[in-house]
């Protein structure tokens, strides 16, 4: 849902406009805009995955002030909000700890509590908001965590699975599994919080209650990888193959036709796509892990009906 675009407000309109969308996709706070008289600018988009939302804004200079005015009078859910910067820089302050926060960085924002954030030129963020009750951990270990999240070695892993989450949106936001794709990142992002923090309470559930959110968040970062194979991801979560696969199995999972599924679903993406029109038919089987181009012809025919060539000619043909 587009919130703001101020290209269809009129200039001295932009300001409110932009102010209203902030609080309506964001929390109550003050904001104040580096050039309120010059040539203020926003895009802010809302979409709701699961029971979660996922909050995306490009702005001017502006910066974001919550206050104890603000929580008092806020009759929201105690929520949090991972965020990743995905344009210019930001400076971020709460209860003293002072953080500046880079194009491609997380940040936890505990919404709980009041905080600062500048963005002192033209900026952009995105954010994942969920309500303590759907995370299942304490505030106060929310807070111990969000200025460690880069010790944790799940960050990477995190940072992908929400960059990913972010440029797909619109289409992830409609998809019938919306709310299991909801569900895996909050355990993910459970299991980062735990990790960054340290604490040795929670971590032991919580690393059981994700293991497979991990497994399978490491497979999809690595489906163009060959050497992707149920040994590799065994050894790489400190199992053995047999409990992998009784693990796949409960959850209904076979990891071989999982693999080729979401590989032949990438190929077929790139082979539809006009910005990919240069590669060769065999190169993107490649890209997509399949090494044999007459293996890779075979299951994308009994997959989508149609030869390589012939779905791509297709998809160039004008309706």
């Amino acid at each position: 849902m587009l919130l703001v675009d101020t290209q269809q407000v009129a200039a001295p309109d932009r300001v409110a406009a932009v102010n209203a969308a902030l609080t309506a996709g964001c929390v109550a706070s003050r904001i104040v805009h580096k050039d309120p008289a010059g040539d203020v600018h926003a895009t802010m988009h809302l979409w709701t995955i699961g029971p979660c939302k996922l909050v995306t804004a490009h702005a001017t200079g502006l910066r974001q002030t919550r206050t104890p005015k603000h929580l008092r009078g806020d009759d929201q859910p105690e929520m949090l909000a991972l965020a990743m910067q995905s344009r210019g820089l930001a400076q971020y302050d709460k209860s003293g700890h002072q953080q500046l926060v880079r194009t491609g960085d997380l940040m936890i924002n505990d919404l709980t509590s009041p905080y600062d954030v500048n963005w002192p030129d033209d900026g952009g963020s995105s954010a994942f908001n969920v309500t303590y009750d759907l995370l299942g951990v304490p505030v106060d270990l929310a807070r111990r965590a969000a200025p460690l999240l880069h010790t944790s070695p799940l960050y990477s892993l995190v940072q992908h699975h929400l960059g990913t989450l972010i440029r797909q949106a619109p289409v992830l936001s409609e998809d019938p599994g919306a709310p299991a794709l909801a569900a895996a990142t909050v355990e993910l992002l459970r299991a980062l919080l735990v990790s960054a923090a340290a604490d040795d309470r929670l971590a032991r559930p919580v690393r059981a209650d994700t293991q497979l959110t991990r497994i399978m968040a490491y497979a999809r970062q690595h489906l163009t990888d060959p050497g992707l194979t149920p040994a590799r991801l065994a050894a790489v979560h400190g199992l053995s193959e047999r409990s992998l696969y009784l693990l796949l199995r409960d959850a209904g999972i076979s990891l071989e036709q999982w693999i080729i599924t979401q590989r032949l679903e990438g190929a077929r993406r790139d082979l539809a796509a006009e910005g990919k029109r240069h590669r060769t038919i065999a190169a993107i089987a490649r890209t997509w892990g399949f090494t044999d181009p007459s293996y890779f012809t075979r299951r994308f025919q009994r997959a989508y009906g149609a030869r390589p060539k012939d779905f791509r000619q297709a998809a160039r043909s004008p309706d």
